[in-house]
């Protein structure tokens, strides 16, 4: 893709080097393919769980064919981890693109990528592994007859659950340890120009790609809501990934705004003083007017200085993402119809 081409050129922000990023920088791919890939290995992981347990992917009823919930989960957790991964390596590759406009919107001595801790990051992708997958494995042994669940697909679910709770809580420590270090970078080391104020666009820009990611987790842990016993708690992965979302992106254009805010005041504040000084010098000064006229116009611009750090394609992608919160629920409803339909015909 020409965003893996054009990133590998640039200096690259720090990142933790995860055996899914040395994946997709392995793969000739690309972005969407080697996520297409990902996807793929978990399902077909799936299937060969499900032959061996003797599962079937459809079920006949009296009402139709359909999808075997069983299925049904598997496709959902394949999309919902391969959804999270493509998402963070197109989030990282643009931030690779933009380290340029960063740099140029803040002094020199700061530097704009967080430094996480290896640690750390590696303690909470332990434990994020042994809560999802130790919560999975009981909610199975409870459940697993009841859901008709063999040995296989039991052992891939808990798989799963594990890989997912591994992610989520690294995923949160890499946000929020990523939106303290913006913090602190805006706050001492932000350069506000307000005639070029375009040039503060990339951090919304880098706050939307955040809240992207987690408003897409959020939108495909939805398809795990109804139909399937796992909806409580698929409800309450989706309510926390939207709220991280939307915290990442209003808190980070908050403290940007502030700034713009601040340095609109301080710049019309001189103006306003030179004003009032040319105000009382008209009669005196035949240049009076002339530079109050200049002043008034420059007093105008500045007031007009917009003060959210984002343009209109990037507040689009923000709403876009938002909405994709729906989408699952109308692409449920057309892929069981389209079963339905599919099976009537081969009868």
């Amino acid at each position: 893709m020409q965003i893996e081409a054009h990133a590998a050129a640039g200096p690259r922000p720090q990142r933790p080097g995860f055996f899914e990023q040395r994946l997709y920088e392995a793969s000739p791919f690309g972005l969407v393919g080697t996520t297409a890939a990902i996807f793929l290995v978990l399902l077909g992981a799936y299937a060969i769980a499900a032959a061996l347990d003797h599962q079937p992917w459809v079920v006949i009823a009296k009402s139709g064919a359909a999808l075997d919930r069983r299925a049904w989960v598997a496709v959902c957790l394949s999309l919902i981890v391969s959804a999270a991964l493509g998402m963070q390596r197109y989030s990282w590759l643009a931030d690779v693109r933009d380290m340029a406009a960063f740099d140029r919107a803040l002094r020199n001595e700061v530097n704009w990528s967080p430094i996480f801790s290896a640690p750390r990051l590696r303690l909470l992708t332990l434990l994020g592994a042994a809560v999802g997958g130790g919560v999975m494995f009981v909610f199975l042994t409870r459940t697993a007859v009841g859901l008709g669940v063999g040995a296989g697909v039991r052992v891939w679910t808990d798989g799963m659950a594990a890989l997912l709770g591994a992610l989520f809580l690294r995923g949160l420590e890499m946000t929020r340890t990523g939106a303290q270090h913006t913090r602190e970078v805006l706050r001492r080391g932000l350069v506000v120009d307000l005639l070029r104020i375009e040039r503060l666009y990339p951090f919304g820009h880098a706050a939307a790609r955040t809240a992207t990611i987690w408003f897409t987790v959020s939108a495909a842990t939805l398809l795990l809501l109804v139909g399937t016993p796992l909806g409580p708690g698929m409800l309450a992965l989706s309510l926390a990934s939207a709220a991280i979302g939307a915290w990442v992106f209003v808190g980070t254009l908050g403290e940007i705004r502030a700034a713009i805010r601040a340095a609109k005041g301080a710049e019309l504040e001189q103006v306003r003083h030179q004003i009032a000084a040319l105000k009382a010098d008209l009669h005196a000064d035949p240049a009076a007017p002339a530079k109050l006229q200049s002043l008034l116009a420059f007093e105008a611009r500045i007031a007009n200085v917009h003060e959210w750090p984002f343009d209109q394609t990037t507040l689009a992608r923000v709403i876009a993402s938002s909405l994709v919160l729906t989408i699952p629920w109308f692409g449920q409803a057309f892929a069981g119809a389209l079963v339905q339909r599919f099976s009537s015909l081969i009868r």
